[in-house]
């Protein structure tokens, strides 16, 4: 089962032509104070600077097992290009990746209307048991929830 994907993430990683690597659209900073890696998208992405960032978080061995984030994505939105059904890539790698933690617990404040469908469509697709993604209009109330963990 593990090999199976493993081939799936180097086919995808293939495919859209992936290296890990620090993106200026996404930055993230851990956050010692209240535990909490904050991550701000601003601009414009796309999924693959989204898959890039999954990558990085994933392979920094600086991060709890237990990865409480908030990201805020107020300043940013997706490309144009993005459509629904590109989804299921960011959710087969963000599963991949989960392996590596024994939590994640991801709250989310986002730009725009698209944005904001888009995130309740991820959140569907979401649904490892050791993952849980919530979409927010404050900092403030998405740092409230990360902190009930």
């Amino acid at each position: 089962m593990l090999g199976f994907f493993l081939w799936h993430f180097f086919c995808i990683f293939k495919y859209l032509n992936l290296t890990p690597k620090n993106n200026t659209m996404i930055t993230y900073k851990f956050n010692k104070e209240i535990g909490i890696l904050e991550t701000f998208i601003k601009e414009v992405v796309s999924i693959k600077d989204f898959i890039e960032y999954i990558i990085s978080i994933s392979e920094d061995q600086s991060l709890p097992d237990v990865l409480k984030i908030y990201t805020d994505a107020s300043e940013g939105r997706f490309s144009s290009e993005v459509k629904p059904e590109d989804l299921p890539k960011i959710v087969e790698v963000n599963n991949l990746h989960l392996a590596k933690r024994k939590r994640i617990i991801d709250a989310f404040t986002l730009s725009g209307s698209m944005e904001t469908a888009l995130g309740q469509l991820y959140m569907e697709l979401s649904k490892a048991d050791n993952y849980k993604f919530k979409i927010f209009s404050t900092k403030d109330a998405a740092i409230v929830w990360l902190n009930n963990f």
